[in-house]
């Protein structure tokens, strides 16, 4: 199995990094911003499953 390494920036990184100069540059930044939260949450819950030894096939 692959290992996942996180290496996306924090949300204060991001908001240091880059400040939306328009609606269209707002809309995408919140749209990363929902992309990280999803991913992390996904990372977070593959990583308890693998701590409680659950199949990928079972319901969780």
């Amino acid at each position: 199995m692959a290992r996942i390494i996180e290496v996306l920036p924090q949300d204060s990184e991001i908001e240091e990094l880059t400040s939306p100069k328009n609606a269209q540059a707002a809309k995408a930044l919140k749209h990363r911003r929902e992309v990280k939260r999803r991913l992390d949450d996904y990372l977070e819950r593959a990583e308890l499953r693998r701590a409680l030894g659950v199949d990928d096939d079972e319901d969780f």
